[in-house]
């Protein structure tokens, strides 16, 4: 039995003020086609499907696409789960219906299991969504204090017979209190620690986990983050993005395909006159100017050779001698009045009659 690993879709994506959606239609084609040519059975997809609670129908119909081309065109199955960026109550609506056309999906629901048989025999599936600790105080145990308390007391009653796959949305670690930044991710907890035992999972013959985007195993090769297929942030930006293929014979093989993005995230640092000398890019940039003075409307100039051009910041402590000489008592005047002091410093001028009654505009 093959399986396909993917988690942290985050269909709906935006960086800066550019949607990724059609990034994320490049790349998931690109996964249809290794589903195809690698003869995936399975497809896991563990958590964070979409990037918000409430997607628009855009991300929505990118998602659905998705699946419908996996079960209908290329007869597959898929277990997905929800993570902590989706409403796994909103995932779970029409289960029985997907159900019954092989797409299972577990967005509220923890306490069941799935059974396929291949040529070796049988292999248990264990889904096991997102689950705030507060929810699962109310609905679990109410003295579970912490994320490995709570899989203690879910996994408790596995007896590992034949093959195991857990697939579940967590933080997962070696020592489950180790202080270690999440980056490009929620907190699953807010004011306490989001990790957990991962040590609970070394009975299981393969772990799909889903929730950091940096691709990775914990403790063993058979624990493994998949991380995104595509980057979603500059802390990104040095990571091959690939996805995971699993095939569970006697002896589990574990291999990642790489995934080729539409357009890549990257970092450029230099003096802003170097810049504007480059080549254009159609990436998604974040500047890092170099510069001491200050360069007037930067992203405006940039983005006619960047148009993806989302920020940018200065390398160094900027001068900003001669700002401090502006006086504006924000209190006592009016935005209008406000801004054309700001307008008097700034341009050396006065407002125009024509230009006030366009701020006159901005400000209705």
């Amino acid at each position: 039995m093959k399986l396909l690993h993917l988690s942290d879709l985050h269909i709906g994506k935006n960086i800066g003020a550019y949607s990724l959606l059609e990034d994320q239609k490049y790349c998931l084609d690109q996964i249809l086609e290794i589903i195809k040519n690698e003869n995936i059975d399975i497809v896991i997809i563990a958590g964070d499907i979409f990037d918000t609670s409430i997607p628009n129908s855009e991300s929505m119909k990118v998602y659905s696409d998705f699946v419908d081309k996996i079960i209908f065109d290329l007869k597959k199955k898929i277990i997905a789960i929800s993570g902590n960026h989706d409403s796994g109550k909103r995932l779970e609506i029409s289960k029985s219906f997907f159900e019954k056309n092989s797409y299972y999906i577990f967005g509220s629901s923890f306490d069941k299991s799935l059974t396929f048989k291949d040529e070796f025999g049988l292999v248990n599936f264990y889904p096991i969504p997102y689950i705030s600790l507060a929810r699962a105080k109310n609905e679990i145990d109410p003295n579970i204090e912490n994320f490995t308390d709570l899989y203690r007391i879910l996994l408790k009653d596995i007896n590992y017979k034949d093959r195991n796959v857990l697939i579940s949305h967590c933080y997962a670690n070696e020592k489950a209190f180790e202080d270690e930044e999440i980056e490009g991710e929620k907190p699953l907890t807010i004011g306490g620690n989001d990790a957990m035992d991962a040590n609970l999972f070394e009975n299981f013959d393969y772990v799909a986990l889903g929730h950091l985007h940096r691709k990775h195993f914990v403790i063993d090769e058979k624990i493994r983050y998949c991380g995104t297929f595509m980057k979603y942030s500059f802390s990104e930006v040095r990571q091959k993005k690939s996805v995971t293929v699993v095939d569970l014979k006697d002896n589990i093989s574990i291999k990642e395909i790489e995934i080729r993005p539409l357009n890549d995230f990257c970092q450029i640092e230099d003096y802003f006159e170097n810049i504007l000398k480059m080549e254009n890019s159609n990436d998604y940039i974040e500047f890092i100017l170099k510069d001491d003075q200050p360069i007037d409307s930067p992203m405006a100039k940039l983005k006619i050779k960047f148009p993806h051009a989302v920020s940018i910041r200065y390398k160094n402590t900027i001068d900003l001698e001669g700002y401090d000489d502006i006086e504006i008592d924000l209190e006592n005047l009016s935005t209008m009045e406000i801004f054309q002091k700001f307008y008097k410093f700034k341009m050396d001028e006065n407002m125009s009659e024509k230009d006030k009654e366009i701020f006159k505009k901005v400000i209705q």
